[in-house]
Parts: structure tokens; sequence; C-alpha cells
């Protein structure tokens, strides 16, 4: 949800003068922390709640336990980023 705020590599003293990652970007760490297994998991659960915003029907008996954890989880990040990209004065402060 925040991709796009961890590196800018025209910002980014270390990126190669040719263009591209340095070689400790977070977006290169993100992109394996992606690809493994808990990783797989979280691309998942994004899949089932894509798939259910759109209408599919899905039981419960369909999906997993880790999978439903993580859409939990997903589901109260994107309501805190919410809030915290709202402003001051649409939050009641």
């Amino acid at each position: 949800m925040r991709r796009e705020e961890l590196c800018d590599p025209d910002l980014c003293p270390d990126a190669p003068d040719e263009g591209g990652r340095c070689d400790h970007c977070p977006q290169d760490r993100l992109d394996a922390a992606q690809a493994s297994e808990r990783g797989l998991v979280i691309r998942r659960a994004l899949d089932l709640m894509a798939a259910l915003n759109l209408g599919v029907r899905i039981t419960m008996d369909e999906i997993r336990a880790d999978e439903l954890a993580v859409m939990l989880i997903i589901a109260e990040e994107r309501d805190a980023l919410e809030r915290e990209r709202m402003p001051n004065s649409q939050r009641g402060n």
C-alpha cells in the first residue's frame, strides 16, 4: 500500500548513475518478501479480497485460516492508512 513511498531512484544518493535501484533498496527487499511463503499468503489474501469486491461468491470453507487472518490485517492497515492520510479537520480533531 505504500510501495511508491519506499524509494525514489532520482533522489537516492546511492542509486547507480545509469538508473535503477541501489543495492540496499527497500523496494528490492519488498519484492523478495513478496516472493516468500508469507508473501504469497498475502498475495492470495489480496486476490481473494479483490474477487470478493468483484462479487465472486466464496464460502468460508474455501478460505484458509491464514488467508482470513491476513485479510483482516490488510483491512485494518488500509483503514489506518486512510485515517493517516485524512486531514486533521476531517478526523474530528
